[in-house]
């Protein structure tokens, strides 16, 4: 994300039968909560029902985030885990780095402050991937 101090991470596993993605971050001993599929496909589906749209990203420290966002649309029920957690920095990351996402800058709907957004890469970078 940009602008903040983000730690690099390793995708140290990603396992088919869980349905999820491992990722360990620059100077921690375990790995981080895992990343599920289902949290992929929901943010990718989101972000493309109208790929002009920037999204809000929607984080906050505990929730109940923002239904209007990307950690919002994770979470939308049913919940591919028991218990919330922030996870949307983490899955935009790999989407933006794959080429899938960018990041841009939004109104919150909320406050009608700038905030971090992303949204949907539209055209030939998507049609090479076989995503369109």
């Amino acid at each position: 994300m940009f602008g903040s101090k983000t730690k690099n991470f390793t995708i140290t596993s990603i396992d088919e039968h869980k349905k999820a993605v491992r990722v360990k971050f620059e100077g921690s001993k375990y790995p981080g909560l895992p990343l599920y599929f289902t949290m992929f496909d929901r943010v990718l589906e989101y972000l493309r029902n109208n790929p002009t749209t920037i999204y809000p990203v929607g984080t906050r420290f505990q929730p109940p985030y923002p239904k209007e966002s990307i950690e919002g649309e994770i979470w939308r029920k049913p919940k591919p885990y028991s218990s919330e957690y922030k996870s949307s920095p983490h899955v935009l990351d790999i989407l933006v780095h794959a080429g899938l996402a960018k990041y841009a800058y939004t109104t919150s709907r909320d406050s009608g402050r700038k905030v971090q957004g992303a949204h949907a890469c539209v055209g030939e970078s998507l049609k090479r991937r076989g995503y369109q």
